[in-house]
């Protein structure tokens, strides 16, 4: 259903413009604005990545579709890369969000605006890929120089000074615990029963 609504060319109209023509990977439609798109990735019903051209702009854009699962069913997330300027980039969040918000399947839902990196374009790459954040230069030293002159939390301490002896200590103990050799005694047993039966025997002679 989302894919449908967004990420085939009927669906175009909702953030990128009207087309008329079917999208298929590699090959270059035009919009009814004039506006030319290349299709650089489709892989259904998950990503696609467009590659827009226009005469009046200086360089060519790009613009993303992933449809993600998520608890509530899906995500839809659109990318934009290659804007010129922050106004260029208001105006199409603002459209964005605009569109989003207004889908039907999305009522009652949040639409969350992330401003991330500046307006260029994305370095090669994994296409489609989110790399993790990364932390902060040095931050990772000052807490290894915090826990070694404050130490662990107290009740870090506590946990692992209850659940590792005891841990080490019950290994042990099950291995000690033959019981399978106690089954000669059962065999004992049978030996007095033996040597009744000759001593009457011989009083007989």
């Amino acid at each position: 259903m989302a894919w449908a609504a967004w990420g085939e060319a009927s669906g175009l109209v909702r953030w990128v413009g009207a087309c008329a023509q079917a999208l298929t990977e590699g090959e270059q439609v035009a919009l009814v604005d004039g506006t030319r798109i290349q299709v650089v990735r489709q892989v259904p019903p998950k990503q696609l990545r467009l590659r827009l051209e226009r005469d009046e702009w200086p360089r060519a854009r790009t613009v993303q579709l992933r449809v993600l699962p998520s608890v509530h069913g899906v995500t839809v997330a659109l990318h934009a890369e290659g804007l010129p300027d922050a106004d260029t980039r208001e105006a199409l969040l603002a459209r964005w969000t605009r569109a989003l918000e207004g889908w039907s399947a999305f009522s009652g839902r949040t639409v969350e605006v992330t401003r991330e990196g500046a307006l260029t374009r994305e370095p090669p790459g994994k296409k489609g890929a989110k790399k993790p954040p990364s932390l902060e230069q040095g931050l990772a030293e000052q807490g290894a120089a915090l826990l070694k002159k404050h130490g662990p939390a107290r009740g870090t301490k506590k946990a692992v000074a209850t659940k590792l002896p005891r841990a080490v200590k019950k290994a042990p103990v099950a291995k000690k615990a033959p019981v399978a050799k106690k089954a000669p005694v059962a065999k004992k047993t049978v030996k007095p029963s033996r040597a009744g039966r000759r001593k009457p025997s011989g009083r007989t002679k």
